[in-house]
């Protein structure tokens, strides 16, 4: 049963954890984590105080409940009296405060600032005043009212910032109706509120916000109009449940008031959801069809459970009480698994010593969304999981800025995504395993250099009943050179296609990639589907091939094994099939942990293997502009057993220049054409002309 003690048996747990990460000051202060200014640490301590002002309220352990309740003040009096309003200097000499970021940390720890407020003191009371005080000012006079849906360039796509300033300056009005600056406050958050779930046609808008039109408001749109996100540069899934928590964190505090949450927050919240909850696996993990440049499975996705709240609370949702409890259990499995009470202690042991600063940052996040979940579950009665699970809606989506297409069906999700965060990636999963998701850059080649950034000068995409086609180019960047005076070089070019077929699971990948720039690769392996390989399929793989089985277990570092089969099955749950450009598949099991985090290759999130046509370590080898260092076919059967998938084939066809062409059969017999210009001028294919840079399907 999902209840307060349900959540409270976990935030017990993470207790003895926390207390080991927590260092007193004196009597009255202490931080938790590094207790540097920098924002992540300052939000990493007002996570944990929230925390443990709620799990001191909801324990039935006096003991507890004591110890809780005597860190949550001191945590929280320690960044209250670091602020810039304050007597104290952070762990660092410095104090915090003064940027678009600073209130996030309290804006997450909203429950617990409604259970810590009875037992602050009147000095603490009128320091907490001063703190928001100075920071509504602040955001009114220095953080502009900015919004595009391009994450790259443009004036600035802040949708999920925009949403936690809006909230923190009506909150701060609200709670202080005497506040000289009210108005001002209440002006500002409106304009911060409708221009962060803001899309294009909001422009042509006169629905009235304030006295004032959406359009009088409208300063330019986040999302595209269909509700993609291009957060960071790449379609964001994560950032739109970052935006839409602090929706639901705001609704809750105006519920815990009895306030009337303002309407322009509310603006397009139902809509973005309708669009992001077809981006949920059943069990409750995020499905980032568009990647994610971060730890996996950590920070985005803990603030998924704040909106299924919400969605429950506001709509009646009764599938979100499922998912609650699915994303609890993840949580769950991997703080039994971990033995300490931490949250990801095993997975990212490595992280805890390379940065004791982000790793404390992602531990606290769990313990901080937990703890809401108590809170609100202990405050208000909220609906109960099915008792069967909820049948997943089939959906189709699809996105002309981002590249992007997915088809769903009940149990198979298949997508494609060409401004990704890792250059193009396609996923065909049973959605019944989410363990098999990853998101670098998949089913593409893999190359490690000294790329940084990437352009994105072609797509196209075509959808159709059941399934859809898409092909596009892609040019990766050496931006980040170590020698000085260098330049920003296109330095590798990658096109590739693909298509969903109208079957309900198969998808074919074609890839052809060349060097523009001479460069030194460390290294390169063709195809790159992965697999993980971690705790949460219990650190087993089983691959079976023709005349091959194998085992792999986590990080036991065979290197390359040699399936010498055309195709290959993965815990008879999905298969890959070779085409061309290799004569068999091979599996890299490095004995690292990889899922990299784009900012800082050192870090690692989650053990990968891979399954490759071809693989190069070979770093002293010079590539020169022309060479040809993938020019591959494939297809990927999801949920399919070994048995079937051997019966699948995929054959190359004849094709002229730069044509790739393949056909496929089924077991049932039915078999399809695809076909790719991947040349620089329109040619005839089939005795059809086709535009450079597009592909077609063809059913025989």
């Amino acid at each position: 049963m999902l209840n307060s003690a349900y959540y409270v048996e976990m935030l017990e747990n993470f207790l003895p954890f926390a207390k080991q990460e927590i260092r007193d000051v004196d009597k009255k202060h202490a931080y938790y984590g590094t207790g540097e200014a920098a924002h992540w640490a300052v939000q990493s301590n007002f996570n944990v105080a929230g925390g443990m002002a709620i799990l001191a309220e909801q324990t039935q352990d006096p003991v507890i409940e004591k110890e809780a309740r005597e860190l949550a003040l001191k945590l929280f009096r320690y960044d209250l009296y670091s602020h810039k309003t304050g007597p104290l200097k952070n762990s660092c000499g410095e104090e915090w405060g003064g940027s678009w970021i600073s209130i996030l940390g309290l804006e997450r720890m909203a429950a617990g600032q409604l259970a810590l407020e009875p037992y602050l003191t009147k000095k603490d009371q009128t320091a907490f005043r001063n703190l928001r005080c100075f920071e509504a000012d602040w955001l009114v006079e220095n953080y502009p009212v900015v919004a595009s849906i391009d994450g790259i360039f443009g004036s600035g796509n802040k949708p999920e910032s925009n949403f936690w300033n809006a909230s923190f300056l009506f909150k701060t009005a609200m709670d202080y109706p005497d506040c000289p600056n009210r108005e001002v406050y209440l002006d500002k958050a409106c304009a911060l509120f409708l221009n962060s779930i803001s899309i294009p046609s909001d422009e042509k808008s006169n629905k009235k916000f304030r006295e004032k039109t959406l359009k009088e408001w409208y300063v330019g749109p986040n999302f595209t109009e269909n509700f993609s996100l291009d957060h960071h540069g790449y379609m964001n899934i994560g950032y739109s449940i970052i935006t839409l928590s602090h929706a639901a964190y705001l609704h809750f505090y105006c519920k815990s008031r009895g306030w009337e949450m303002p309407e322009e927050a509310k603006h397009h919240v139902k809509d973005l959801w309708e669009v992001v909850k077809h981006f949920i696996f059943p069990d409750g993990r995020l499905l980032r069809i568009g990647g994610d440049t971060r730890a996996r499975y950590c920070y985005c996705q803990m603030y998924l459970m704040p909106i299924l709240l919400m969605m429950q609370d506001c709509y009646g949702e009764k599938p979100d009480a499922g998912l609650e409890q699915g994303m609890a259990e993840l949580l769950r499995f991997e703080q039994n698994i971990n033995g300490n009470g931490s949250f990801f202690g095993k997975r990212l042991d490595d992280m805890s010593y390379q940065s004791r600063y982000y790793y404390t940052r992602l531990e606290s996040d769990p313990f901080a969304i937990l703890a809401f979940a108590a809170y609100v579950r202990s405050h208000w009665k909220m609906l109960q999981p099915a008792a069967k699970p909820a049948k997943t809606v089939p959906a189709v989506w699809s996105d002309d800025f981002h590249g992007a297409d997915m088809v769903k069906s009940e149990s198979i999700v298949r997508s494609v995504v060409r401004r990704a965060g890792e250059g193009p990636m396609v996923l065909a999963l049973p959605l019944d395993s989410s363990d098999l998701a990853e998101w670098h850059g998949n089913g593409h080649a893999q190359y490690e250099g000294h790329f940084v950034a990437q352009d994105f000068p072609e797509m196209f995409r075509k959808s159709f009943s059941g399934g859809f086609i898409s092909s596009g180019k892609i040019d990766f960047i050496e931006a980040g050179p170590w020698g000085e005076g260098e330049g920003r070089y296109h330095t590798l070019q990658s096109k590739s296609a693909c298509a969903a077929l109208p079957d309900g699971k198969s998808m074919i990948v074609l890839e052809y990639v060349h060097v523009l720039k001479e460069h030194s690769l460390v290294t390169l392996r063709t195809i790159g589907w992965q697999i993980p390989n971690d705790i949460f399929n219990g650190e087993i793989r089983t691959y079976k091939g023709e005349n091959f089985t194998r085992t792999v277990r986590r990080r036991s570092g065979e290197g390359v094994i040699d399936t010498k089969s055309s195709w290959v099955n993965v815990d008879d749950k999905i298969t890959l099939v070779l085409g061309y450009g290799a004569d068999s598949f091979k599996i890299y099991v490095s004995p690292e942990d990889r899922g990299n985090l784009k900012y800082c290759r050192q870090m690692t999130s989650l053990h990968l293997n891979e399954i490759c046509g071809t693989v190069e370590n070979t770093p002293r080898v010079r590539r020169m502009p022309g060479d040809i260092l993938a020019d591959t076919g494939y297809a990927v059967v999801a949920g399919s057993s070994a048995a079937e998938g051997s019966k699948y084939s995929l054959k190359q066809l004849p094709a002229e220049g730069m044509f790739r062409a393949v056909e496929f059969t089924a077991p049932d017999g039915s078999r399809w054409q695809f076909a790719a210009n991947f040349g620089t001028e329109a040619a005839v294919w089939d005795r059809k002309k086709l535009p450079a840079g597009e592909c077609v399907l063809k059913k025989l």
